[in-house]
């Protein structure tokens, strides 16, 4: 079964509402192209162009590879967001920014 592509500095997330997000930074002990990947939790707080907020992932963190013991989250990683005025929605991976590594 093949993997997933890991997530990292330049991907998006896209909201249920409709909003985007770019992952503006990642960790500096794995790169694929000198961009660092996404660890499960560094996702939590970002802002989407439409006021959403993301929080922790509920699906799809690798199992498999980690960074400081953290999973790295996949191209199929998805959680919840936050509007005040919109309600809850759900975020899910819109690129993972790279197409050179993937994992389980």
């Amino acid at each position: 079964m093949a993997g997933a592509g890991v997530v990292v500095q330049g991907g998006s997330l896209l909201c249920s509402h409709g909003g985007t997000a770019t992952v503006a930074s990642g960790s500096t002990r794995l790169t694929v192209g000198s961009k660092g990947v996404l660890v499960s939790g560094g996702e939590i707080g970002l802002t989407f162009s439409e006021s959403c907020v993301s929080a922790a992932p509920t699906a799809a963190v690798a199992t498999k590879l980690t960074v400081g013991k953290m999973p790295v989250l996949l191209a199929t990683s998805g959680g919840p967001t936050t509007n005040s005025q919109a309600g809850a929605g759900t975020w899910t991976v819109q690129s993972a920014g790279q197409t050179k590594l993937t994992a389980k």
